[in-house]
């Protein structure tokens, strides 16, 4: 499968708060991040927030790219994508998107 990925990722933590959720990046581009959540939402569900960047709460709407949900008996979180729709046009400067420090690549 060819991936549709139009921006590289980089390993990032960042706290992103989803509503009263609260959950860590595993990675993050200028056009979306991934997350760890144990309760993920289904594909192609909006959602807003915001992403804490040095010291900064950007806030942020998106669309759930893909979903991983994790084993909540075993207490391991799942993953979501999450693709921006808004986002703040600092965002990809302030994540240091020129500075690739690793890719990631998904199915």
């Amino acid at each position: 499968m060819e991936s549709t990925r139009r921006n590289v990722r980089q390993r990032r933590r960042f706290r992103v708060r989803l509503g009263y959720t609260s959950a860590f990046t595993a990675d993050v581009c200028g056009g979306g991040f991934c997350v760890r959540l144990l309760k993920v939402l289904p594909v192609s569900a909006s959602i807003e927030g915001s992403i804490q960047v040095e010291g900064q709460e950007i806030p942020f709407a998106g669309r759930v790219a893909w979903a991983e949900p994790g084993e909540r008996h075993l207490n391991l979180p799942g993953r979501m994508g999450v693709n921006f729709t808004r986002i703040s046009a600092d965002f990809p400067r302030l994540v240091g998107s020129t500075t690739l420090l690793a890719a990631v690549e998904r199915p």
